[in-house]
């Protein structure tokens, strides 16, 4: 008897699972759910940030909320007024801001957190997402963007798969609610292509830089605050000191940043570059956190 009983149950649940496995064959594995599987959060511009890259450069995207001003915003991201304003041409003041608009806030690819350990507390950081661009893979976001496994990200983001479609949002990692910290304070104000076009005048400069050749001016460089930035106005000055097309390394003490840039005339003689030594354009002054339309500036150049 029993062995019939468990002949029966056999029988019986092979059945009910081949009726099982048939029922799903009636099904495209979309309607299961499976490729269709959304993660359960939510990018939420109130509590999360986006990150975007520019010409190699990352930066978060911030809303501007009532009550904040440049420098709260300055003080949470641990950038200087200068990134600010260089990062978003537009910006000239503090009372340009508008509530609900947005700044690009350049960012060290360091001050996002990327890997949970142990102890991770969700709740004390603030998520970071990173919408996917035309063409963009999963290999090039990242280990190419965010120097993350593959695996990682696609775990993260409850991915079956490492195919990505135009304006999909993934889930990158995090940064502290309280802010990112002073160590992690090391922008440039060179990101991208101008980063590229300084590091081009140096190595021209080092070309006819032999040790002993090289002079030193200091006093005020001038700049017309009234100028946008635009494609333009790249790494170019005009002194009357060095010849045109020549190259000089120009450093403000005051911030501790320096760059190279290509002399493209000399000085002109008027009332606004009067007891100046170099004019700058504005792409210049803002690389070198020049608020002011005049400020002291060190100038090398070989002779």
């Amino acid at each position: 008897m029993k062995f019939y009983y468990s002949l029966f149950l056999f029988v019986f649940s092979y059945t009910m699972l081949q009726a099982q496995t048939d029922g799903f064959a009636e099904f495209k594995m979309s309607e299961l759910g499976i490729k269709k599987y959304q993660p359960t959060w939510k990018a939420n511009l109130e509590d999360s940030l986006f990150v975007e890259i520019l010409n190699g450069q990352k930066y978060l995207l911030h809303t501007i909320r009532a009550g904040q001003t440049l420098y709260s915003i300055k003080k949470f991201y641990a950038i200087d007024l200068s990134d600010i304003y260089y990062s978003n041409p537009t910006i000239s003041n503090t009372n340009d801001l508008r509530v609900g608009e947005q700044l690009r806030i350049p960012v060290l690819s360091k001050a996002i957190k990327r890997f949970q350990e142990t102890d991770f507390d969700a709740s004390a950081y603030i998520p970071i997402f990173y919408k996917v661009r035309p063409s963009e893979t999963m290999y090039r976001i990242s280990k190419v963007y965010f120097r993350l496994p593959s695996e990682i990200l696609m775990s993260r983001n409850q991915l079956l798969s490492a195919n990505l479609s135009k304006h999909q949002i993934l889930h990158i990692g995090w940064i502290d609610k309280n802010g990112i910290p002073d160590s992690l304070k090391n922008f440039t104000g060179l990101p991208g292509i101008l980063g590229e076009e300084s590091q081009k005048n140096k190595y021209r400069y080092e070309a006819v830089f032999n040790g002993k050749n090289e002079k030193t001016l200091q006093g005020t460089a001038c700049w017309d605050k009234a100028m946008d930035l635009s494609a333009k106005n790249k790494l170019y000055v005009m002194c009357s000191y060095v010849p045109k097309n020549g190259i000089v390394r120009i450093e403000n003490p005051m911030t501790g940043r320096q760059l190279y840039a290509k002399v493209v005339a000399a000085k002109p003689e008027n009332s606004f570059t009067q007891k100046s030594i170099v004019v700058l354009t504005p792409t210049v002054a803002k690389a070198l956190g020049g608020l002011d339309a005049r400020f002291y500036v060190k100038i090398y150049y070989c002779n």
